[in-house]
Parts: structure tokens; sequence; C-alpha cells
């Protein structure tokens, strides 16, 4: 099979775990080092009700952290694992906007913000509805998490379903400069080894993905990759180009 040469927004994962390492990811003009390309946060969230409030108060927490310390007014994007956790989320930040005048402000200039012509608003989404989306932060709320029992339950709605796993492709590939992972389970704790569908199997690899990302663990990171690389190839996908620089390459210097 020949080689494809793509520009996209995503990073080794992606290029692994779907594209059985055929793609030549295209050199990244975007400059800075001075962080790694995914941030993890680990909270002690609860998932009740179908949704995880510690994961959407750590993402208000993060948005004003954002605001304060950007460089170069990078646009954001949140992403969800369900609907009702995206609720949650947006619930919190404008509960917050009502008690800080300040990053009322900001969320209101995010809401409606345009760059060029091009909408860069501010959008809160579910695996389900984020499609050519891009942001150059996107903020993951994995949402799931143990119960009032202390049970993690294996039931992760679409993403479970047949072909649920491009779902998760599509989510993970939509930040242009940087990802920033939130969640309240390790990838240890999700059992899905007997999950009959691809998406469950793939979210725990992206878990540990990321957290060793986040680590700077080299050899974990290498062995994750190695691991997705010799599953047995699919059908190949159809390949969208997007002119979205790639944070492969960032990632590639940073964990070296």
């Amino acid at each position: 099979c020949s080689i494809q040469y793509l520009i996209i927004s995503s990073d080794d994962f992606s290029n692994c775990a779907f594209y059985s390492s055929k793609l030549r990811i295209a050199p990244n003009i975007y400059v800075g080092k001075k962080q790694r390309p995914i941030e993890r946060y680990k909270v002690d969230g609860k998932w009740i009700d179908r949704k995880n409030a510690e994961e959407a108060k750590k993402i208000v927490e993060i948005l004003k952290n954002i605001f304060a310390t950007r460089k170069e007014n990078e646009s954001i994007g949140i992403i969800t694992f369900n609907s009702d956790q995206q609720t949650c989320i947006a619930d919190a930040i404008d509960k917050e906007a009502q008690k800080d005048q300040n990053f009322r402000a900001l969320i209101g200039k995010e809401k409606y913000r345009m760059d060029n012509g091009e909408d860069t608003s501010l959008f809160i989404k579910n695996l389900e509805n984020v499609q050519g989306d891009e942001r150059d932060i996107i903020i993951f709320s994995i949402g799931y998490a143990k119960n009032e029992l202390g049970k993690v339950y294996t039931n992760f709605g679409s993403l479970s379903a047949d072909g649920g796993e491009n779902r998760l492709n599509v989510a993970i590939t939509r930040a242009k400069m940087k990802i920033i992972v939130v969640t309240s389970i390790e990838p240890e704790e999700l059992k899905v080894d007997t999950s009959k569908n691809l998406g469950p199997k793939l979210l725990r690899e992206y878990l540990a993905y990321t957290r060793s990302v986040s680590d700077g663990d080299k050899a974990s990171v290498k062995t994750i990759l190695t691991g997705l690389s010799l599953q047995d190839s699919k059908e190949e996908p159809n390949y969208a180009i997007t002119t979205a620089p790639s944070i492969e390459e960032q990632m590639k210097e940073r964990i070296e």
C-alpha cells in the first residue's frame, strides 16, 4: 500500500491506531516548544447521573488559566463523551460567569469570536456532534469515573457501538496546537478486554498514551504506539485534507 501524505491536527496515536502508521505527517510550522502538546489532569470525580461535576469544575479552572496565560489568543474547544456532560460543563461555566465579572466578559467574547471571517468561538460539543470543528486548544472531559458504589461501568454510549472508534478518531484530531485531558480514572480501571467493538479499547489506549506524553514517559509512549502499529490493518479510510498544523512533530521533539 502506498504511503499517504496528510497535514492533520493530530498526533502519533491517530496515525498508529487508525491509519496503520501509513501517514507521513507534514512538518508543523508551530514553533512553541516550552510545553508538551498534551497535558493531563486527574481529578477525584464521580460518574453520577451520566455526568461528572468535578471534571466540569476543573475545566472552568483550566479556562481561567488559559485566558490569563495564553500568548497568541488561542481558540478553545471542549469535547465530552456524552450530551449530559456537555450540559454539565456549560452549566458550570454559566455558574462561574454569574459570580466572576471578568470571567463573564471573557466567556462572552469567546462565544461570539470571529478571526479573519472565520468562526473561532468557544464550543462545547460531544463525541456525536463534533465534526469539522477545529480549535488551537481542545479540552477533553472524559467524564467516566467510579459511581457512588465505587464501580466503573463500561457502557460508553456511541463509542461502544460498531464504528465508535471513528468518532474517537475525529474527536482527538480537532486540536491544532494543544490537547488538555481531564479525567477521573486511570486507563487500567477500564475493563474493556471483552468489549465487542474497538472503541472502548482504543479509549483505554488513548488514556494511557495521553498520560505518558503528559508525564514525558518516552518508553511508555513508544510501547503504546508500537502496540497500536502491530494491530491488524483495517479498511483504509478516506482522508480529509486540512491545512491545520500538526502536533505530531512537537510531541516527538518534547519527549525525545
